[in-house]
């Protein structure tokens, strides 16, 4: 993940850099994004592991791409918190530490909606404790349901780095973090799973997009990745994003990603 990292910042423009820390996790990925990946990595084994678990439970079968249990899905929210708290069962006792992953559907307006949390434990360097990670996801159950939410302006906040996303970033971060969803690597997948993009485009994975802004505005603790709009582009092409101080991504004069 940090080497897909290193090839998207490495798009930026000169004025816009600023110098990096030496790398320590023993990565050849030039400069030194590996912080970033290690605190986005229990979310990208949650994901991993809820890809597994949804067949289960909504009956999508393999479809050759490798995007089996997450084809058609749209992510919604990303949430990461140290383990380190544990919360009360009912009764008021601490909960195992060993939780069981849990995961809520229910169809509203057109759309199905998973909610899922699961501790990853352990998590890598970026969480000595271990994480809590709960991802949100959204498939149309209804054809002609509407993208949920419509899109979202821009913060208005001032960019404070621009930089350029293409198609075979994209395609290296499916490869590095195993997730296929088509949505991601077919034309027309997108559009037909209900984003309003064009027939033609593939739209960033929301962790792409989480782990660009953890990389420019790096977080400790808590992460809360809320994904607000579609980065769409061309099959084989590219897209401009802005990053603002906050870590919040924008494209096309839309918000594509908030940090709470």
């Amino acid at each position: 993940m940090a080497q897909v990292l290193a090839a998207v910042l490495a798009r930026l423009p000169s004025t816009h850099r600023e110098p990096v820390a030496p790398d320590t996790s023993g990565a050849d990925c030039g400069p030194a994004l590996a912080p970033a990946a290690l605190v986005l990595a229990p979310a990208v084994v949650a994901l991993a592991g809820l890809a597994d678990r949804l067949p289960r439970y909504t009956g999508n079968a393999a479809d050759g791409t490798g995007g089996r249990g997450l084809t058609g899905f749209i992510h919604r929210r990303c949430r990461i918190t140290p383990a380190d708290v544990v919360p009360a069962d009912a009764r008021g006792r601490p909960a195992s530490r060993d939780l069981e992953p849990t995961m809520d559907r229910t169809v509203r307006g057109g759309w199905e909606l998973v909610h899922s949390t699961v501790l990853v434990c352990p998590a890598g360097p970026g969480w000595a404790t271990g994480a809590r990670v709960t991802h949100d996801l959204a498939r149309r159950a209804a054809a002609a349901a509407p993208a949920p939410g419509g899109p979202v302006p821009a913060s208005g906040a001032e960019p404070v780095r621009e930089l350029v996303l293409t198609a075979a970033h994209v395609r290296d971060w499916s490869r590095a973090t195993g997730d296929h969803n088509p949505i991601h690597l077919r034309a027309g997948a997108a559009r037909r799973a209900g984003l309003p993009v064009g027939e033609g485009d593939v739209v960033a994975h929301g962790l792409l997009l989480g782990a660009i802004s953890l990389a420019l505005a790096p977080a400790s603790g808590t992460v809360d990745l809320r994904f607000t709009g579609a980065v769409p582009l061309p099959a084989g092409g590219s897209v401009a994003l802005h990053v603002d101080a906050g870590g919040g991504i924008s494209t096309g004069g839309h918000s594509a990603l908030l940090r709470r």
